[in-house]
């Protein structure tokens, strides 16, 4: 097992991506990725309650084949928000860590309808801290919460995989970190006075929204109902209205997921008076092997999975 090395998953509809990595210094280099179609949903397979069992040993030789032998310690795996239970919520800097505990316990049985959150798979993490109106200190914490049997049932994926653990990351987040590594390589003085990035993912079932500030994953979003361009584009504005960040501090706007065409951006170069670009994560984590066939943007959620959260 190495430190050094990273291995990641993305699961969307019936397509499966994998992905590994080793960190160098200040870069990622990419051993090897790849891609695996599916003739069923993998979402219905291995993220829902009645997931098919004979199904995930299909998925769990196709994941051997792609990563065998990995150095990596554990797998992460990138879902969408809709396949999980991803929120943010505000907590007091003040209080205890065990009353923190508590009440994000409670505020994962409230979105998840759970009578037990022991019967659920839960992380969180501090992703910023502000203050309230009063200059009381408070965090936004993001969690992503799966129930027992779904990660049940990526144990069983992974099982014959030198790796310890798996852990689950929302994609929204693995864009984010893809940004962050992109920004490190460039960046005009217009850019800096504009500090915060908004990366839009488009899918058959939904769009996210990630926005980062100054590197640093800031709040995420997502909307199952904007399908149309204009949609998108209202949806990300009403989004950017609830965190409170005007328009106008946006200064990179990324586009990524699955059939992305940049023209249908038009909508949000008008409102955000940015050039939507295409988020390429092989722009940060570089292969000998070259990119994929596909629009590289479709890999951005398992390879920015397979990226440290920290950048240093």
């Amino acid at each position: 097992m190495s430190e050094s090395v990273s291995a990641a998953i993305s699961i969307q509809g019936e397509t499966l991506r994998f992905a590994e990595l080793e960190h160098r210094e200040n870069s990622y280099h990419l051993r090897r990725h790849g891609e695996r179609t599916f003739p069923f949903d993998l979402t219905k397979t291995l993220l829902r309650a009645d997931g098919n069992r004979p199904r995930v040993e299909d998925v769990r030789r196709e994941v051997e084949d792609g990563l065998d032998g990995t150095e990596a310690r554990a797998l992460r795996v990138a879902i969408h928000p809709p396949d999980g239970y991803s929120f943010f919520t505000p907590i007091s800097s003040d209080i205890p860590v065990r009353d923190r505990k508590r009440q994000l316990l409670q505020q994962a049985a409230l979105v998840t309808g759970v009578r037990s959150t022991k019967k659920l798979k839960m992380t969180s993490d501090t992703v910023r801290t502000t203050q309230d109106s009063e200059g009381q200190p408070f965090m936004w914490v993001h969690v992503l919460a799966v129930p027992d049997d779904v990660d049940e049932r990526m144990a069983d994926v992974r099982r014959s995989l030198p790796v310890r653990e798996h852990e689950w990351i929302v994609s929204s987040e693995a864009a984010a970190r893809v940004t962050s590594r992109t920004e490190r390589t460039g960046g005009s003085a217009t850019e800096a006075l504009r500090p915060y990035t908004l990366a839009v993912g488009q899918y058959p079932t939904h769009t996210e929204y990630a926005l980062s500030r100054n590197r640093e994953w800031y709040h995420a979003h997502y909307a199952e109902e904007a399908e149309s361009p204009e949609n998108r584009a209202y949806f990300a504005v009403g989004f950017m209205n609830r965190v409170d960040v005007p328009l106008n501090a946006v200064g990179r706007l990324y586009v990524y997921g699955h059939d992305v065409d940049l023209s249908d951006y038009a909508p949000f170069e008008s409102i955000f008076g940015r050039e939507p670009q295409a988020l390429n994560p092989f722009r940060v984590a570089r292969s000998s092997e070259g990119g994929p066939s596909e629009p590289a943007s479709a890999f951005a959620p398992c390879i920015g999975a397979g990226i440290e959260a920290y950048m240093g």
